[in-house]
């Protein structure tokens, strides 16, 4: 702690449980700023608030024991800030202020100590930002354009929107993180010099997905990113490189990651929007009960200015992955308002969407032994090839079972890309590729619980090394 300490409770906050303390908080964030930096202090007590702007060289600290309580009304947040040029992502990615830490442009900022965050699942009832289910509240820690960010051993619960979100930012270094939050957890977005390590992530949208949007109103990118000894778990994607994915992602290298419990992949990696993914190591991933184990996809939604060519995959490799069951229910957080309101909090791998079932019927047996599992799939487009992708030491073994199939696969994908995006039940029982150069599978096995009569890998318009 430095040596300029600004103590929340000597500007007025309560600590009550009770007493919004924003005002109070901010205070002393200002006055730290004034003194040209320091140390913003929360003793251990439980603390209501709402928007707290963060501000140049101020660091603030929790007492070991501190809750932070998000505040009930939504309309006590800052609202989205007026933008004045085209916005091509959607409203998580668009806006910043409707959070409870905000940092715009600073440079020196932290946020550390052992404190506990309720937001206290507070979603925008009235649909002021928009029509759409998911990302309907308060995001929790919003960045933008900020450098030298330290984020630790905080531990994030019930937040409507993106729980750690950071835009056009360099020098982030965010470990220690506990979450358990609705929509995306860890989101780096056109950022750049990013470490994220031991954390433990649980989620209803995306674990820790990465962006590359438009939100800047320029072109920009993702660059030297590592991510290491983290555990996910998410009701959509676990590790995921889009879906905005306009400007590219380069030098990445994620290891050490235990994934379980996903409904949809546990890898995704993604360019549709015209990005280049290049210079991309995941390696030393361990998933269990995981839809679909790997999806890597080239498309052509691009959802952006007009003139952009569409993007590239290259220079991949996936090392030392492992997939398995048992497949089996989970309890989960929901990943949108409707599921919140529902109180869908539990799924069943065999049932994709939410489906209540009929009285007196057991859904823990509905359907297991029909065709369930997504396929993965690592597909280019036949005029955008992936270029020099290789797969060392992965072994999935999946659940099986299909006994007919369609061979014919679409050539023309859906804009919104998911493993699903050609079908759930492709020609191959472990990895369906198509249109790669430079292909290396090096030791890639699958195994199926239940026989199952497809073939291990299709490869179609593949070049191998």
């Amino acid at each position: 702690m430095s040596e300029n300490v600004f103590n929340v409770l000597a500007f007025g906050a309560k600590a009550d449980a009770i007493t919004l303390d924003s005002a109070a908080v901010q205070a002393a964030v200002d006055a730290c700023s004034a003194a040209g930096g320091g140390t913003v202090y929360f003793p251990k007590g439980t603390y209501v608030l709402a928007t707290v702007f963060l501000k140049d060289n101020v660091h603030i600290f929790f007492a070991d024991g501190t809750v932070i309580l998000g505040a009930l009304d939504f309309y006590a947040y800052a609202q989205q800030e007026k933008i004045d040029f085209p916005l091509y992502q959607d409203a998580s990615h668009s806006y910043f202020h409707l959070s409870m830490f905000v940092g715009i442009g600073c440079e020196n900022i932290s946020m550390t100590g052992k404190a506990y965050i309720d937001m206290r699942s507070v979603w925008d009832e009235d649909g002021v930002r928009g029509k759409a289910i998911r990302n309907r509240g308060p995001k929790c820690i919003s960045l933008k354009e900020c450098k030298n960010v330290l984020i630790s051993d905080l531990d994030i619960n019930n937040a409507t929107d993106l729980a750690i979100y950071f835009a056009g930012c360099e020098n982030v270094d965010i470990h220690g993180i506990k979450m358990y939050v609705y929509i995306d957890g860890i989101s780096p977005d056109n950022s750049k010099n990013v470490k994220i390590y031991d954390c433990d992530i649980e989620t209803g949208d995306d674990g820790i997905v990465f962006k590359s949007s438009y939100c800047l109103n320029r072109l920009d990118y993702c660059k030297n990113i590592r991510v290491w000894n983290c555990r996910v778990k998410s009701r959509c994607n676990a590790v995921k490189l889009g879906t905005e994915t306009n400007g590219g992602f380069y030098d990445t290298v994620i290891e050490d990651i235990d994934i379980r419990d996903v409904r949809i992949s546990g890898i995704a990696i993604e360019s549709v929007d015209g990005a280049i993914i290049d210079g991309l190591v995941m390696k030393n991933i361990k998933m269990t009960n995981v839809n679909a184990p790997i999806f890597m996809h080239i498309g052509a939604r691009m959802r952006g200015p007009e003139g952009r060519e569409i993007g590239a995959i290259r220079n991949v490799t996936l090392e030392n992955i492992t997939a398995d069951g048992p497949y089996e229910p989970y309890p989960v957080i929901a990943c949108n308002y409707t599921q919140f309101k529902a109180n869908d909090f539990y799924q069943y791998p065999w049932l994709f969407k939410a489906a209540p079932a009929p009285e007196g019927e057991d859904l823990r047996l509905t359907g297991r032994f029909t065709d369930w599992q997504i396929t993965s799939n690592c597909c280019g487009l036949k005029e955008r090839h992936m270029e020099n992708i290789t797969l060392r030491n992965v072994h999935l073994k999946v659940d099986g079972g299909v006994k007919e199939y369609n061979k014919d696969v679409p050539d023309v994908p859906p804009a919104y890309p998911e493993a699903y995006v050609y079908g759930k039940i492709l020609p191959a029982k472990g990895i369906f590729f198509r249109y790669i150069d430079n292909l290396v599978l090096d030791n890639v096995t699958v195994e199926t619980y239940r026989p199952d009569v497809r073939e291990d890998f299709v490869l179609v318009h593949v070049n191998e090394k």
